[in-house]
């Protein structure tokens, strides 16, 4: 997306101030600290469907000069890589998990409340404290659902969603250091509704990847609803592929992706109108995609 594009080069920046950072690690820590930067690549919060963690600070209209930008901006790249690390862990240990990378993170993380604390005050501390422990308590929350073989609703999955509450310290660590609040109530909406953007989203490009592995996404609570108790993973595959369920979670994409509007728009957020317009043409391709699969699927019978 153009909107992320503007804002490459400063995030480059950052990328190289994390491989020089990872650079002075001693050896061991070292060589995890490469090969993870190795995987994340400089473009990692750039990409089509990534959220816009790094970009929603840049957008803020709160002045701070560009070396307290820059160290924020890392803080949070930094935090991620952690929850990065630790979600990689939690969720597949027996692919992507690497439970020794855990020692990385806690180096990271370390780094990133260093550069947080270098510039904010006493008013940040509890915000984001409230953040992080809602961001712990949701991620196991969802995981015990998806390891659940019973039914998951909508409401549930809008409550996971708060998993992705870590978004909001960067937006907090921008205010503090600025000295102006102006919109901090709209932060915890603002974050929550994207990540319910986000998620339906992902429950949709992952499908095949989620049946395959046994986890019971919202998504795919739905399919083994329509294909009946015992259904093969074939045939809970080919009920998701025949029924509305892929189309409509894009739907629901879409209606919390213009909720995001007015919080956006209490925080003075320049550029994310830009962003919701890119992303919704984004919402579009993957709904003429689904649609194309769909009745591929039915003239095939």
């Amino acid at each position: 997306m153009h909107v992320y594009e503007e804002n490459q080069e400063r995030l480059s920046r950052v990328f190289r101030r994390m491989q020089e950072r990872v650079a002075g690690l001693p050896g061991e820590l070292r060589g995890q600290g490469e090969a993870f930067l190795l995987w994340a690549g400089p473009g990692y919060f750039s990409q089509p469907d990534a959220a816009p963690l790094m970009h929603l600070p840049l957008w803020m209209p709160h002045q701070v000069s560009t070396d307290v930008q820059l160290d924020l901006l890392e803080a949070t790249a930094l935090a991620y890589a952690y929850v990065r690390i630790q979600d990689n862990v939690i969720d597949e240990p027996g692919t992507r998990g690497n439970p020794p990378m855990l020692l990385l993170g806690n180096v990271l993380l370390w780094d990133a409340l260093d550069l947080w604390r270098r510039h904010t005050d006493a008013r940040f501390e509890p915000l984001a404290r409230r953040a992080w422990v809602t961001f712990s308590e949701f991620t196991e929350v969802e995981r015990r659902q998806l390891l659940r073989a019973d039914g998951y609703d909508a409401e549930a999955f809008g409550h996971h969603a708060r998993k992705c509450a870590m978004a909001e310290v960067p937006l907090y660590a921008v205010m503090s250091a600025s000295g102006d609040w102006m919109g901090v109530g709209a932060v915890a909406e603002l974050v929550h509704r994207l990540a319910q953007s986000y998620g339906c989203v992902n429950d949709v490009l992952g499908w095949e990847r989620d049946l395959a592995s046994g986890a019971n996404t919202y998504l795919l609570s739905q399919a083994r609803e329509l294909a009946g108790p015992g259904a093969a993973l074939s045939e809970v595959g080919n009920a998701l592929v025949a029924s509305p369920i892929l189309e409509d979670m894009l739907t629901a994409a879409d209606v919390h992706l213009h909720g995001c509007l007015e919080p956006a728009r209490e925080l003075g957020l320049r550029r994310f109108e830009a962003f919701a317009v890119a992303r919704r043409a984004r919402l579009q391709e993957l709904r003429s995609r689904v649609s194309l699969l769909r009745l591929a699927h039915l003239l095939a019978g």
